[in-house]
């Protein structure tokens, strides 16, 4: 055997031989690489913890139990609070923030009464209002109705809702219930000065969610070059590193 075709067939070996660690945990990298819903840009940066999806290509380790997300037709993502399907409009991890709209509205279809002022997982952020909806019957559309939306949902008859400027709209109508929005969206509707597309447009804005998480955790182990993630069966939290996954922290003396 030449000495060249000897030097290649060690350096071979040696390739093969070498030891586990340099290879990359699974778990690591699935969870460091961004969701996958359609062919747009992505809502969220490449780590998306507390946040986890099955068919966004982030299985349940890369998160928290209560917070998973669903991509809808391929192209839309969504989370689902208090039996109602959110819309993801834009996410900010840094700021523990998410804008949802209510997905049933963007398709068209009436807006949700959602009787909703938070829970252990999600609060109404202070960006986020709330604005009455009305029900005038036997009159399309008051004088004093700065905008309406008209909507129908499968098999029922058509809906009309109101939005009026004080809370004290005409004797024929009832108030419906109240539902969130933004702020900044509220202000503008109540100086629509009557467009029949204002109330629509400030619904498809969506709201504003701010989620809790106990993220003490989660600090440690990102300052360690780590993922924070779960473990699959219990949901308890994990570290997920480059070697494994570890109970805190990257370093050496986690013993996992």
């Amino acid at each position: 055997m030449s000495s060249s075709l000897l030097l290649i067939v060690s350096i071979f070996f040696s390739v093969v031989g070498l030891p586990s660690c340099f290879s990359v945990d699974q778990q690591y990298e699935e969870c460091r690489s961004p969701p996958t819903c359609g062919s747009g840009p992505s809502l969220f940066p490449n780590i998306t913890y507390p946040f986890w999806g099955d068919n966004i290509g982030k299985p349940n380790f890369c998160g928290q139990k209560e917070f998973e997300l669903s991509c809808e037709e391929n192209q839309n993502l969504t989370i689902e609070i208090k039996n109602l399907t959110l819309r993801i409009v834009s996410a900010n991890l840094s700021d523990k923030t998410i804008t949802v709209a209510d997905d049933s509205l963007v398709e068209g279809g009436c807006p949700k009464i959602w009787e909703f002022n938070g829970d252990d997982r999600f609060a109404l952020s202070p960006k986020t209002e709330k604005i009455d909806l009305f029900d005038c019957r036997g009159n399309p559309r008051p004088a004093s109705s700065l905008s309406t939306i008209s909507c129908q949902e499968s098999n029922e008859p058509q809906r009309r809702y109101h939005v009026f400027e004080s809370s004290n709209p005409p004797l024929n109508c009832t108030k419906a219930g109240e539902i969130p929005m933004l702020g900044s969206a509220k202000n503008v509707l109540l100086q629509s000065n009557g467009s029949n597309q204002a109330l629509r447009i400030a619904l498809g804005k969506g709201f504003e969610l701010r989620y809790n998480i106990e993220d003490k955790f989660c600090q440690d182990c990102t300052d360690s070059s780590g993922i924070c993630g779960s473990e699959s069966r219990s949901g308890t939290f994990r570290c997920l590193c480059s070697d494994k996954p570890h109970k805190l922290s990257c370093k050496i003396n986690d013993k996992g």
